[in-house]
């Protein structure tokens, strides 16, 4: 008998094959490749970090307090009715701008007189201390005396058109606000540390040596160096509304606490109105300015023995009352005897009678007449103690308040 003595076959005839994960030479299959835990972790703790730092910066920006604001009196206008106004800052901002360099800062605001709303506001220097005045503007740009000489900026958008002891014709022109003026008839006056005056016409680029009329009536009004002095608001008991024609206070009785107004004219004295103001005094308008005066000494002396009130009119002898030009008269009054802060009101010079009034925390700063009519004063809001406030006196009476220093998370000018 023959025996097979072959193994038998362990698997069953009809079992499922093995199909390796490798797949078969002619239909090999490929793994996919595992992702790691390493890159999403990296990105995840990125994104959490920037939430946390955006939420850190954006907390402080709405917590913190509101910047301080003082308003510099070296204002000046355009011709389309712009008031550029250069204000000091200081405050935190957010880290956008610390790193930005704007929480100390001496900035310049363009305002519409017209609608009170900023058209631009910029930055001049990182530094308090740095001196900066509005000196003119024409159609196209404004002149900007600075510790560095003239810059002229663009009346669009407050950009740099020329920087500070780069205009042409000004080399030599001193340093400080006090080298540069503003004269109606021929622009920016500058002098130079030589003695010589030069004059850049508004809207032009460079400078040229000054008419010798210009030069003499410039004479001892102007300094090589240092900074035009800061000028404080001016009031007075009686003051010209033009045309020969006078307003003043009049008190109600001997040693009264109140006091009425009352012009005079070619037609003699006459009440304006009826109404009662307390420690009320007239605002004079300051839009000329000059840093000497020619003041007869002994008559001022003679002036103050015999009437102190009236003695500002002898420091001051164009003492005319502010927003005269438009018909109104500017009072700076009491609401009541012994009450805190004061109030401005807006009289107007045919009828009497008030046409706006606004309440301030302390005396009024200086006064001053643009071109188209409106009046700008500064002021210390009722709830604050700075001049940080540009009262605006419409030729119709009414008063708007131009508001300074608010600047968003990236440190440029909020609206």
């Amino acid at each position: 008998m023959f025996h097979d003595f072959r193994a038998a076959n362990p698997l069953p005839a009809h079992s499922q094959l093995v199909r390796s994960p490798y797949g078969t030479p002619d239909h090999p299959l490929v793994p996919k490749r595992r992702r790691g835990l390493g890159g999403g972790m990296f990105a995840a703790t990125i994104a959490l970090a920037i939430g946390i730092g955006a939420t850190a910066i954006g907390g402080e920006y709405l917590t913190a307090p509101d910047p301080d604001v003082m308003l510099r009196t070296g204002i000046a206008f355009s011709a389309d009715g712009l008031a550029l106004v250069p204000y000091d800052r200081a405050a935190a901002g957010g880290l956008f701008a610390e790193i930005a360099g704007d929480v100390n800062a001496v900035r310049l605001a363009a305002v519409d007189l017209a609608s009170g709303e900023t058209r631009w506001d910029v930055q001049l220097a990182d530094a308090l201390d740095a001196d900066a005045a509005a000196v003119a503007a024409g159609a196209e740009y404004a002149y900007i005396a600075t510790g560095d000489g003239l810059q002229i900026r663009d009346l669009d958008d407050g950009s740099l058109v020329i920087g500070g002891g780069e205009v042409p014709g000004l080399e030599a022109a001193g340093s400080g606000t006090a080298a540069y003026g503003f004269d109606p008839a021929a622009g920016v006056v500058a002098l130079d540390v030589d003695g010589g005056f030069h004059t850049v016409a508004l809207d032009a680029l460079e400078a040229a040596p000054a008419d010798p009329a210009v030069a003499a009536a410039w004479s001892g009004r102007l300094a090589a160096e240092g900074a035009f002095p800061a000028l404080g608001g001016m009031t007075t008991t009686e003051a010209s509304t033009g045309g020969g024609a006078t307003v003043g206070v009049e008190p109600t009785g001997a040693d009264a606490l109140g006091a009425t107004l009352a012009v005079e004219d070619a037609d003699g004295r006459r009440a304006l109105g009826t109404r009662v103001y307390y420690e009320a005094a007239i605002v004079l308008d300051q839009t000329a300015t000059s840093t000497t005066w020619e003041i007869d000494v002994d008559a001022l002396i003679d002036g103050v023995l015999e009437d102190p009130t009236a003695a500002i009119d002898l420091i001051a002898p164009a003492g005319t009352a502010a927003g005269a030009s438009t018909g109104h008269v500017l009072v700076e009054h009491r609401t009541e005897p012994g009450a805190e802060g004061f109030t401005l009101t807006v009289v107007d010079l045919r009828t009497g009678l008030p046409t706006a009034s606004l309440a301030t925390a302390d005396h009024l700063g200086r006064s001053m007449t643009a071109p188209g009519g409106h009046t700008v004063v500064l002021a210390v809001p009722a709830d604050g103690y700075l001049l940080s406030d540009l009262v605006i006196v419409a030729p119709d009476g009414s008063v708007d308040r131009a508001v300074f220093g608010d600047l968003d998370l990236f440190g440029d000018h909020s609206d």
